[in-house]
């Protein structure tokens, strides 16, 4: 029976396992569950109409709304994103920072209709369409989400992080060799990007090619760029291949006192049972 992974956040998902760089903000708040009910893509509902809404606002809402998302008040920033959007949703900036906060503050759903009505007037929008992969795989939906990451990619092949997004989703369909092909595709784009390695690392581990996965996720740690979320998967790994005292020295750096107790149990609960 594989490992369960209790306590590292994984990025997207509000829950405490492996953290994979890609699907979303580290957020404490509730998962939508796999399988809510997803708006067709490519179809959209009809938005309030706030057209006409004094422009002379929008320097004050963009502000505010900015400074909600620097203090992960994600709920707050989408309502202010909202604002500006519903004035005019031709504005598809306004219509990416509006779904990118309503799926940080786990509302998925909603932002998949924002996006779909956004694509009508610009299809091919690579942001668009790698953001509306984001909010269906955060509710699950991963074989919806595929397409149009390799949209995404068809109209443009430069972008590492739509080909380590597209390895994420394809980990989480267990297709892990096809996965590792995309993110060695996003290295050869992006050389030494912890948030890739971090990624090939995990997809790694998943294939049970451990060695492999702690060669990756010491080189995403050692990076100046490495997160916090990577450096406690770098800990996690640790402490399956024994490195208890290690794995608890990482923990403890970055880690408020009670959450790096409850790790130490953890791993010591896991060097008990080998």
């Amino acid at each position: 029976m594989p490992h369960k992974f209790p306590f590292i956040r994984m990025a997207g998902m509000a829950g405490v396992f492996f953290c994979s760089a890609w699907l979303s903000a580290c957020s404490s708040g509730p998962v939508q569950p796999a399988g809510s009910a997803i708006p067709p893509m490519g179809t959209s509902q009809s938005q309030p109409d706030t057209q006409g809404q004094d422009v002379s606002l929008q320097p004050y809402l963009q502000e505010a709304a900015t400074q909600a998302g620097q203090s992960l008040d994600y709920a707050s920033a989408a309502a202010y994103w909202g604002a500006i959007y519903n004035s005019n949703p031709a504005d598809s900036a306004a219509a990416l920072q509006y779904a990118r906060n309503l799926r940080y503050s786990n509302d998925a759903v909603t932002a998949i209709n924002v996006l779909n009505q956004a694509l009508e007037t610009k299809p091919g929008d690579t942001q668009l369409l790698a953001e509306r992969a984001k909010a269906a795989a955060a509710i699950g939906a991963f074989e919806q989400a595929l397409p149009d990451i390799d949209r995404a990619i068809a109209a443009d092949q430069s972008d590492w992080a739509l080909y380590s997004a597209r390895g994420v989703l394809l980990d989480r369909l267990n297709r892990q060799s096809e996965a590792e092909t995309a993110y060695k595709q996003a290295l050869a784009l992006s050389p030494n990007n912890p948030k890739v390695l971090n990624n090939l690392a995990l997809s790694l581990a998943l294939a049970g090619r451990k060695e492999e996965a702690m060669e990756n996720m010491r080189r995403a740690a050692a990076h100046p760029d490495a997160s916090l979320q990577i450096r406690q998967n770098l800990s996690l790994l640790l402490a399956m291949h024994g490195d208890v005292n290690e794995a608890n020295r990482i923990a403890r750096t970055d880690l408020p006192a009670k959450l790096a107790d409850g790790n130490m149990a953890y791993f010591q609960g896991l060097q008990a049972a080998e």
